[in-house]
């Protein structure tokens, strides 16, 4: 890249950096210190204000607004290639789009270790390798075989990428259908040209040990690279760069990797695109998914969005010829069978006046002696982790809210005498109260239940059964979630009790019977996703039984009082076609997404008052605009429901 220099000989490089200030920096570009010119996309270290920190060069100009005297030098350079400039182009749409600075989609993707001057050197070491060969694990190689609808599907994503333009494709499979195997191989084909590099995103961090096992016996000659938040600085730091330089062929994350500095990039693979998790929802909020084709579409390679139930948006493109529709209709495995779906009505036990403070009926208790009987796994799925959603006094009716946010806070069992009420939306932790703050009532009982009053009462029920609890509570530790998985798959587990975290992705081998409970809470929610989503996680959890030949005919169990509800008859037929054009026809009536835009406007206070008279304020001006398009609604400024104390929103169709 050229440079200019303006008449004092000196350079000029505007430098980005992580504040709210939206504007890039001058800086004066050290020479004689440097040894190199400056280009775009160089990490360096500043000083900003009164402390010493790291920018991204955006620029290089011949003049400044400012006097050259007046403005500081760069201090450093980072021993890294600049950032390819489809990353900084990237940046720039996305602080265009989300409205926010440059410096605060940029800097955030460069890992820690690499925004501190002081660990540049330490990270241009290698790390000492471990001398015990035990520790090293062999991943035996996989051979990669497809049935016909699998092949014809590779043929048609390599002469995509053989012609060397964009494609944004849907690949819809049922569960089972073989949708990894399928993009591994055309993967395979992508990394016969030398030098290139692809990028598989998975929507959580315990998806990545099973996933990066699949690619190495895919692909025990390629280098794979691993980005998510639950790495070490030290392990992000190194396996960034290894993507960073081409290293690495194969790069494998959370939402974070999209942002990831993949100079000869060649195709993307978003799996399960449809999860919620690809959506930040703090700091810069953006949809990783969104980024993605984003990126495919300027760098012109194709990308890959795989689910067994796309969002309606994804669907609604594939529909409208927008993106290509590949669909595998039937499960890989020849001897699996799909399990059945079956509803219980537990109006039925208030009906004959059955108690049922467990939230299990009796056809549910049942199918699970049966199966542990069988030497089968069973599993149990409940959305929500804790001993009891809230805690409440019978006399007053208070209950266990969070003082720091609208959240109602969570009743943990944390040992056999001795529970805390947590806030899983802000985190306080707080001792259960003796008495009711209201009224100094002393009998305050639980309400609801989670995942460890679940566990409680099945260890109770079934004594001689090993029962295996997987959460955000007890995958805390590192290395915890691999072992629990590992327990599963290697069956020391009969009845598996979890949260959506072990819905998706896992391949179980002898789960046979799945049991739902309390999913009805997911239906009358504000959020008018929230059947869409109800009915994906149901049918990824349907999904975990009968994934081979040895399980026989399994069976799902769902139990709800609205069996007639749309996910639950839709889920009974295995039509998710039919569920999306109904959801797709609702939406249309109404106006809400794909066919609008939506945009939310987030204020902050110290008081909710204060908060509101400003959207307020700022509705009244936007209205009073004679330019303001009549497409455009504005509604009413509204407390959020998930927020803290003077907090709330304003959305703009």
């Amino acid at each position: 890249m050229s440079f200019i220099e303006n008449s004092d000989n000196q350079i000029i490089v505007e430098v980005a950096i992580d504040n709210p200030i939206n504007k890039l920096f001058d800086y004066r570009w050290n020479k004689s210190g440097l040894d190199i010119k400056p280009l775009r996309g160089q990490i360096v270290a500043i000083n900003f204000g009164r402390k010493d920190c790291v920018g991204v060069v955006m620029g290089v100009k011949e003049h400044s607004d400012h006097e050259l005297n007046k403005l500081k030098d760069v201090q450093g350079l980072a021993p890294v290639n600049p950032l390819p400039e489809d990353i900084l182009g990237m940046s720039e749409f996305a602080a265009s789009y989300y409205q926010r600075t440059i410096g605060e989609v940029l800097l955030p993707a460069i890992p820690k270790l690499w925004r501190q001057k002081n660990k540049w050197d330490l990270l241009t070491k290698e790390k000492r390798k471990k001398k015990k060969e035990s520790n090293i694990k062999e991943v035996p190689t996989k051979e990669i075989s497809l049935n016909e609808q699998q092949t014809e599907i590779v043929s048609n994503l390599i002469a995509k990428t053989n012609n060397q333009e964009y494609s944004c494709n849907l690949l819809q499979g049922v569960t089972g259908s073989g949708k990894t195997l399928t993009y591994l191989r055309w993967l395979e084909k992508v990394l016969e040209t030398p030098g290139s590099q692809v990028l598989i995103m998975v929507p959580e961090i315990n998806l990545t040990p099973q996933m990066e096992s699949t690619i190495q016996s895919a692909f025990p000659n390629k280098k794979v690279a691993v980005l998510h938040s639950g790495l070490t600085d030290r392990s992000r730091a190194d396996h960034w760069a290894c993507a960073h330089n081409g290293d690495a062929q194969i790069i494998l994350g959370t939402r974070m990797a999209v942002m990831a500095s993949i100079p000869n990039l060649k195709a993307i693979v978003v799996d399960e695109e449809h999860d919620l998790s690809y959506k930040q929802q703090e700091g810069v909020r953006y949809s990783a998914r969104d980024l993605a084709i984003w990126r495919a579409k300027k760098l012109s390679i194709p990308v890959l969005l795989v689910s067994a139930t796309p969002s309606l948006e994804t669907w609604f493109h594939a529909e409208e010829s927008r993106y290509q529709k590949l669909t595998l209709s039937n499960r890989a495995a020849k001897d699996s069978e799909p399990p059945i779906i079956e509803l219980v009505d537990m109006r039925q036990d208030r009906r004959v006046k059955q108690k049922n403070d467990h939230g299990f009926s009796a056809y549910l208790l049942e199918a699970l002696q049966n199966n542990i009987n069988l030497g089968l796994q069973s599993l149990i799925y409940i959305n929500r982790r804790g001993y009891s959603p809230v805690i409440s006094c019978e006399a007053c009716g208070w209950i266990s809210d969070c003082q720091k946010c609208s959240a109602h806070m969570v009743l943990h069992k944390i040992a056999e005498h001795k529970k805390n009420l947590c806030c899983h939306h802000c985190g306080l932790i707080k001792q259960v109260p003796k008495v009711c703050p209201d009224c100094g009532n002393v009998d305050l009982q639980p309400v609801g239940k989670g995942t460890q009053k679940v566990e409680e009462f099945l260890v109770k029920t079934f004594p001689q059964a090993k029962i295996l609890r997987i959460d955000a509570d007890t995958t805390r530790k590192k290395g915890s979630a691999d072992n629990l998985f590992g327990a599963v798959h290697d069956g020391q587990a009969d009845i598996i009790v979890g949260t959506q975290m072990i819905t998706k992705g896992h391949d179980y081998k002898a789960v046979s019977l799945v049991g739902v409970i309390d999913a009805d809470a997911s239906l009358f929610s504000q959020d008018f996703r929230a059947g869409e989503r109800l009915f994906a996680q149901l049918m990824q959890v349907a999904g975990r039984a009968g994934r081979s030949e040895k399980t026989g005919q399994s069976k799902v169990i769902i139990q709800t009082r609205y069996p007639n509800a749309a996910p639950y008859t839709y889920l009974k037929t295995n039509d998710v076609d039919g569920f999306l054009k109904e959801l797709k026809n609702e939406r249309e009536l109404v106006g809400l997404p794909p066919f609008s835009y939506q945009a939310l406007v987030h204020a902050e206070h110290k008081t909710i008052i204060a908060a509101i008279d400003m959207l307020k304020e700022a509705v009244n001006f936007s209205k009073a605009d004679q330019n303001w398009p009549k497409s455009i609604s504005l509604s009413d400024v509204i407390p959020r429901a998930m927020v803290g104390a003077g907090s709330c929103c304003a959305r703009l169709d």
